[in-house]
Parts: structure tokens; C-alpha cells; sequence
């Protein structure tokens, strides 16, 4: 596929400490956060991704993309940027409902972070959540919505708030929907449409 994002094709990018199943498990039961299996390959094969590549072929006719990332988190990386444990440590917005059904597994130029649904009837669904949009906690319980049910809260960010935008299947459709490509200089990683 024109433009297909690869690992293997780029040996010289930055690498993270490598993490064990034993922290893996750890840190998800500490948090109440489920991994799936596609991403707890990931972590443990690259445990994160610095999209800061040096080359890659202009974005070819005919392919479109919907945002670029610049991480992929891993767990104890070592890099706070995309530590997910430091993300989690610091965002207002990764409390209470949020962190109840998805976890973060990408963060975009623009600083929207990519989920990962682990509970409900969206589980192992990745979206894109445009966090200049998101309300806060209170304002979805004056909506009305179920705090606790993680499947009103997911219907309320997509079809009233807007905020959380589908973009792939799984972790492994995810990435093998991201296209590198150079754009006049400037090499980016995005999401391949069409979207989910």
C-alpha cells in the first residue's frame, strides 16, 4: 500500500525501555483499565513510538488522511511524552467516567489523544477525541447521562458532544491504517481514510 507506515522502516527511530508483562499487569490493574490483546503486543514489542521520522515518499494520489500522530504510548517509557502513566498522572480529563471504558494509546500533533474502548459494545474500537470539545464531568451528569454505564457515555460524546470520531476497528487496524508521508519537507504519520 502506497505510503504504509512500517516499524521495520525505521530501525534508526528513537527506543523506549522495554516493559514487562508483570508491569503490564500491574499498571492495569492499579488503574481498572483492561489492555487488549493487539495492544499488549505492542507495549511489548515496541512499548511506544516517537513519530519523529527523517524521510518518507510524498503522500501518494488518491490517499487521504484524517490527522497526523506524533505518539504512540507505552507504559514506563522513560520519554514523558508518551508515558502513559505520566499522561494519566496529569490529565483533568482522564478521571472518573473516561478512564471507566477506554485508555489512550496515540496522541496527535494537535494534542487530541486516539482511545482505545475496553468496556462496553464498542470494546477494541479506537477514536479520535477532539479534546477542544470535551465536556466535563458535570456537564454529562446535568445531561443526564449515566456515569457508570460506559456505553451512554460513549453515545453522548459521539452523537451529542461530537468529541470522540471513530477511526479504526482494532489497535492493529490502527496501525495499519497510519500513512508517512512528506509534505514539503515535513514528514508526518496520519490516519489513512476512510476512517472506521
Amino acid at each position: 500500500m502506497a505510503n504504509e507506515f512500517r516499524f521495520e522502516d525505521y530501525t534508526d527511530a528513537m527506543t523506549f525501555k522495554r516493559v514487562t508483562d508483570k508491569a503490564i499487569k500491574a499498571f492495569t490493574a492499579e488503574q481498572g483499565i483492561a489492555f487488549s490483546p493487539d495492544y499488549t503486543a505492542f507495549l511489548e514489542a515496541q512499548n511506544g513510538f516517537y513519530f519523529d521520522l527523517d524521510r518518507a515518499e510524498p503522500l501518494a494520489e488518491g490517499v487521504e488522511t484524517f490527522d497526523s500522530i506524533r505518539y504512540l504510548f507505552g507504559l514506563d517509557t522513560g520519554f514523558e511524552y508518551n508515558d502513559m502513566r505520566v499522561f494519566l498522572a496529569k490529565a483533568d480529563l482522564w478521571d472518573q467516567a473516561f478512564r471507566a471504558f477506554c485508555y489512550p494509546v496515540a496522541e496527535s500533533h494537535g494534542g487530541d489523544p486516539v482511545v482505545e474502548i475496553f468496556k462496553g459494545k464498542a470494546k477494541g474500537k479506537i477514536y479520535f477525541v477532539d479534546h477542544e470539545v470535551i465536556p466535563e464531568i458535570d456537564e454529562l451528569a446535568e445531561a443526564g447521562v449515566d456515569l457508570q454505564n460506559s456505553d451512554d457515555v460513549l453515545a453522548y460524546m459521539i452523537h451529542q458532544q461530537g468529541c470522540f470520531i471513530e477511526v479504526a476497528t482494532s489497535f492493529s487496524n490502527f496501525i495499519g491504517k497510519l500513512v508517512a508521508y512528506d509534505d514539503d519537507g515535513s514528514i508526518n504519520v496520519g490516519i489513512r481514510r476512510p476512517l472506521a
